[in-house]
């Protein structure tokens, strides 16, 4: 499901288009931007994500955006996965052009779905899964106030390895209390 034009400080999230998609597939088959996501891509193609898009557009219980900057470049997507009966939404972000890397744009774009998630939708809990090597990952949701829940042992493989999930999470009422601060 395609949801509303969202404005940061730093991005704007915008519904899909597929003419974007050709910047998916360039940076998804860069191991090193997608060695924290836990999709495998593997044989990706521009086929492949347009119907991923296609697909993502018709899920009524995603909300997919692309983030842009304020130059309307095009860098990364976010989504939430929403539980509409537990008010629960999963949350999931890639910053696929490495040009963009380490400049806030992430914790901008966190920060601006959560927001729109605890306001508009009304929802009870903010939650994302991240892998235990990601510290650039765990700090900035950190710093946006999630905190550590758990961890699922040892539940993804990559390269030969075993590697720990880190839950996190925020509740309403938490987050009232940071968004004041």
């Amino acid at each position: 499901m395609n949801g509303p034009i969202l404005k940061g400080k730093k991005v704007i999230l915008k519904p899909m288009e597929l003419c974007d998609a050709p910047n998916f597939v360039k940076w998804f088959k860069d191991k090193e931007v997608t060695k924290f996501l836990s999709s495998n891509f593997k044989n990706f193609t521009l086929d492949k994500e347009i119907k991923f898009l296609k697909d993502t557009q018709k899920d009524q219980k995603r909300i997919f955006w692309f983030i842009y900057t304020e130059d309307k470049k095009v860098i990364g997507n976010t989504e939430i996965r929403l539980d509409k009966e537990n008010r629960i939404a999963n949350f999931g972000i890639v910053i696929g052009d490495k040009d963009y890397w380490n400049q806030g744009l992430g914790q901008d774009t966190l920060k601006t779905v959560m927001k729109y998630c605890f306001n508009t939708l009304k929802l009870n809990r903010f939650e994302l899964l991240v892998f235990s090597k990601n510290i650039g990952g765990l700090k900035c949701y950190t710093n946006c106030g999630l905190r550590l829940e758990g961890k699922k042992r040892q539940c993804i493989y990559r390269n030969g390895k075993y590697f720990d999930e880190i839950i996190m999470s925020l509740l309403k009422g938490e987050y009232k209390k940071i968004k004041n601060k």
